[in-house]
């Protein structure tokens, strides 16, 4: 399979796509490669921020720490996916960590040679504005989740909001594409291990997953949709 170059990949970031050819040329020959194994730390929550990221390979996790060890998870993100893009934008302290989930090749990107290029872009400046916007949609939905949602129906929707983004369709359901504990689930919707251990064993007996090692498979999508609406 060819490997996505640099300037494959920052056309998949709206606010680099907003950018002409030649502009983004320029950018994807500043921009350098990275490579973490799984478990290595990116950045820490209030580390200094100049760089945005793109997942080339592999998947990254982000998180804000708990000083009682319980770690709130925001996103899991894929190949294609950025990070880092509003320490990028304001020069600020990063508001949450990052870590590689499994073996990752990222893309980076510093700060001073985006910004060169954005004050002299209108339509990259709007493209900023709407990308800001979606995560604050995002931002929105996931406190909606935790005020309205039960355990049972935010797994249920964390497990489809993975699949939309690693999922690999195939005859027997919807394979997640990336190993998953108990315990990174927890963290991803703010739950016990205990809870989310519960909820996929009675998910397990309805049949709406399965499991292949470490991975999971949504056998039963429409249903999942059910439990969380």
């Amino acid at each position: 399979m060819a490997t996505a170059t640099e300037g494959d990949l920052l056309l998949r970031v709206p606010l680099i796509a907003a950018l002409t050819d030649s502009d983004r040329q320029a950018l994807a020959l500043s921009a350098t490669r990275r490579r973490y194994q799984r478990g290595d730390l990116i950045f820490q929550k209030d580390d200094p921020g100049q760089t945005l990221f793109i997942v080339a390979s592999g998947s990254v996790r982000i998180y804000v720490p708990s000083s009682q060890g319980a770690d709130l998870t925001l996103a899991v993100l894929g190949p294609g996916n950025f990070f880092g893009d509003l320490s990028l934008l304001d020069g600020r302290p990063r508001s949450a960590s990052a870590s590689a989930l499994t073996d990752t090749s990222v893309v980076a990107l510093e700060r001073s040679d985006f910004v060169a290029l954005v004050r002299s872009r209108p339509e990259a400046a709007m493209s900023v504005l709407a990308t800001v916007a979606s995560r604050l949609r995002e931002t929105d939905e996931m406190a909606s989740d935790l005020a309205f949602l039960d355990v049972g129906g935010r797994l249920a929707k964390k497990l489809l909001d993975l699949a939309a983004t690693n999922g690999v369709r195939r005859r027997d359901g919807v394979l997640l594409d990336m190993s998953l504990t108990q315990e990174e689930l927890a963290n991803m919707i703010g739950v016990t291990r205990e809870s989310v251990n519960r909820n996929l064993s009675l998910f397990r007996r309805i049949g709406l997953i399965g499991k292949e090692g470490r991975r999971f498979i949504l056998r039963d999508p429409s249903g999942l949709r059910q439990r969380c609406e």
